[in-house]
């Protein structure tokens, strides 16, 4: 089954980056652009440039199917440390919250 997964996100991928050449600074990369997409595509939206909106929605959509082959293609402890760090920062957060003054 796993290896089933792994294939569909490797074909996923198809015309990505190999998932041994993704960085930190490759989905960053990935990131920034797509904030520039979002805003274009709102930019679109609001000057009824219907063409230019769906093919920026269409690489925001290619960008976020990277995106989530890569968070799928992590190993478990991966997403269990993340989950811990999450955990963590909303104790903290809800510690910080029971001494607000206001």
């Amino acid at each position: 089954m796993q290896q089933h997964l792994m294939q569909m996100n490797q074909n996923m991928m198809g015309g990505y980056a190999s998932p041994t050449t993704v960085t930190t600074d490759l989905i960053q990369q990935y990131l920034d652009q797509n904030k520039q997409l979002i805003l274009a595509i709102l930019d679109n939206q609001n000057t009824g440039k219907v063409e230019e909106c769906a093919r920026n929605q269409a690489k925001l959509q290619h960008n976020l199917m990277y995106l989530a082959a890569i968070a799928d293609s992590q190993p478990p402890q991966a997403s269990a440390m993340a989950q811990g760090v999450t955990d963590e920062i909303a104790h903290y957060s809800n510690t910080f919250h029971r001494y607000d003054c206001c």
